[in-house]
């Protein structure tokens, strides 16, 4: 790495996106990585108890390409982990941090190069992070996602009926034609089965030679 590569470092605990539905959780990291800019690479953290399978975070940040650092509960526990991954990030030589959280602790960041902040509207932030912080962006709370997921959709009622066919229907599907013609396949049998009977019952003519 050199000084110019900015890394992010999302604090999903702090900003509220633990418990957030696959959704509505991807919207809201692709807003904050749209908000970062050109950067090298990002990190998220947060607490996942021992023994829990079910993490749909580690889903959705590994379709953005977000490294995910899960840590157990505790104080500051996510905080931590994404202070150790900023001093790697120093030592290989990165001077530049995105950081996603308005938690005090990362006013520590300040020792290791230029601290860019990055928080919701509204979001209180710790006096000594703002303190120390080159910059502070505050972005709206994003509520929804651009394409629906097809596992959140909820059906509201019964399938409309298709419309009716713009073009006329077939003339076969017109019950006044087919009689029309069933009429006129009868009469024609008839008069064909009456000569034929005529023929047979009455003698022919002949034909005298001139």
């Amino acid at each position: 790495m050199i000084a110019d590569d900015r890394v992010a470092l999302l604090d999903l605990e702090n900003l509220g996106m633990v418990k957030l539905r696959p959704r509505t959780l991807r919207t809201r990291l692709e807003s904050l990585l749209a908000a970062c800019g050109d950067i090298d690479h990002a990190v998220a953290s947060y607490a996942v108890a021992a023994g829990e399978a079910h993490d749909p975070a580690a889903s959705v940040l590994a379709e953005l390409r977000i490294a995910p650092l899960r840590v157990p509960p505790g104080p500051d526990a996510a905080e931590l982990a994404l202070l150790a991954h900023a001093r790697h990030v120093h030592a290989e030589g990165g001077r530049i941090f995105v950081v996603a959280s308005a938690d005090g602790r990362f006013a520590e960041l300040a020792a290791l190069g230029r601290v860019e902040l990055l928080v919701w509207e509204g979001q209180p932030v710790a006096t000594k992070l703002a303190g120390v912080a080159h910059s502070i962006r505050r972005l709206r709370r994003p509520t929804g996602a651009p394409l629906a997921d097809p596992a959140e959709l909820v059906r509201s009622g019964p399938e409309p009926e298709p419309p009716e066919p713009a073009w006329p229907r077939p003339q076969s599907d017109r019950p006044g034609l087919a009689r029309h013609l069933l009429v006129a396949v009868a009469t024609g049998a008839g008069i064909a089965l009456g000569n034929r009977i005529a023929e047979t019952l009455l003698p022919g003519r002949t034909h005298r030679p001139r």
